[in-house]
């Protein structure tokens, strides 16, 4: 006689993604978006308009400045920044935060300008649908990257489309 097994209980969209990407070994990248998101609440207006995380490598997070006055600067408080980083996440993945020169306002300006350019390349019916099909999804970080798969994937069509029409 067979065996019944148990009837299983139904996952969250975002609990079965994550659980594919741990088993891929990129959890670390999604812990590490998590914290990029959060590093403007943790540290203000001033401070996140001229730093920006580059990444988290085991345990330690590493931001990039625009100068070394900055760097000297944050190095004073980086153990409040740190505390904060931890606190908002719910975690204590951040044992260490180092700060280097590198951050570039300009870079950063060309990143917007890209970005503009491609949700300029949609049009109002598919604005309207991309967030009928993300609105009713109640994990809204999951919603957020479904909206700026569909954009990119939206707008790389209509790039293709204009070129093969000249």
């Amino acid at each position: 006689m067979r065996r019944r097994k148990k009837q299983a209980q139904l996952l969250s969209i975002g609990e079965v993604l994550f659980s594919v990407l741990k088993k891929r070994g990129m959890t670390s990248k999604i812990e590490e978006n998590a914290l990029v998101k959060l590093w403007p609440k943790a540290v203000g207006p001033q401070i996140a308009s001229k730093t920006k995380p580059d990444c988290l490598r085991g345990g330690t997070l590493f931001v990039k400045t625009i100068s070394s006055v900055w760097v000297q600067q944050l190095h004073f408080i980086k153990e409040e920044i740190r505390e904060k980083l931890n606190q908002l996440s719910g975690k204590s993945a951040i044992k260490e935060i180092r700060f280097l020169v590198g951050h570039s306002l300009v870079q950063e300006k060309e990143e917007e300008n890209i970005s503009l350019t491609k949700k300029s390349m949609l049009k109002k019916r598919d604005r309207e649908m991309i967030a009928q099909c993300t609105d009713a999804l109640a994990d809204q970080e999951l919603a957020a990257i479904l909206k700026r798969v569909m954009q990119i994937e939206i707008s790389r069509r209509r790039q293709r489309e204009t070129r093969k029409a000249h």
